[in-house]
């Protein structure tokens, strides 16, 4: 007999394989699923900004994205900050699978899992360290237990963490220009969240201050932080455990 009646179950030894395009839930330990994303923007011709895109980043993991302008990069990084949808292709967050999600939803899903650091600092220039790192709460419904009678108590808790204790109460303007990155990387974990999102973090820092931040992602990463950083700068993504190329909307995985 060359096969079995679809009424009639196989044995208990029949090893049943997986449709090729069938998706696999996520577990616990994966922060960053993405299954065959595509993104197509409407034009004449179409442009094709992200071309099956596959990606897992398991928590904990520091993963660097590299590529030129216009390799699709500010596409990706819009789909990972829920700031985008894919035209097509499936993205789970920390366990969220985020197509079927509203706008709301999403938002309130941006603020809870996800920490953004950009390569300028977008730090309020007549409000000191402090009261700029609270600002990231100022927007957010407040998580049980987390009230703002000890905001300022976790924002000092959050300068610590970058080594920034001892700029408390100081304003933006008498910071180094790496510690104003860190200043806004501590307002980024601010939320607790359980991805931070880093675009071109180094792009306004001279070498000295690039590797002060590059030497805090190791330590958050050390601490079980899951990073992804975006950059087109070689030296950078080299201090990553993984890192990937995206080239043409594609991803591909690179050996260390």
């Amino acid at each position: 007999m060359t096969g079995l009646p679809t009424s009639v179950p196989p044995d208990d030894d029949t090893v049943i394989v997986p449709r090729a395009d069938a998706v696999i839930v996520p577990d616990a330990d994966t922060v960053i699923q993405l299954v065959s994303v595509d993104r197509t923007f409407d034009s004449e011709p179409p442009v094709h900004a992200l071309r099956d895109v596959n990606l897992t980043v398991r928590r904990g993991e520091h993963l660097s994205i590299v590529g030129p302008s216009g390799s699709g990069k500010s596409t990706l990084l819009n789909t990972l900050g829920l700031l985008d949808r894919p035209t097509s292709g499936a993205y789970w967050l920390d366990g969220v699978e985020t197509n079927t999600l509203g706008d709301l939803e999403r938002t309130s899903l941006r603020g809870s899992r996800i920490g953004f650091v950009f390569q300028s600092f977008h730090l309020l220039p007549y409000r000191t360290v402090d009261e700029n790192v609270m600002l990231a709460e100022a927007y957010r419904r407040p998580r049980p237990g987390r009230g703002r009678a000890g905001r300022r108590a976790r924002a000092e808790e959050a300068l610590e963490r970058v080594g920034l204790a001892h700029r408390f109460g100081f304003r933006p303007d008498r910071l180094s220009g790496g510690e104003r990155q860190r200043v806004a990387i501590a307002r980024a974990l601010m939320s607790e969240p359980a991805l931070l999102l880093c675009d071109e973090p180094t792009g306004n820092l001279d070498s000295e201050n690039t590797e002060s931040v590059l030497d805090l992602f190791d330590q958050l990463s050390q601490q079980g932080m899951t990073l992804v950083v975006i950059t087109h700068e070689e030296a950078v993504s080299k201090r990553a455990d993984r890192r990937v190329r995206i080239s043409d909307g594609r991803l591909t995985e690179e050996s260390r």
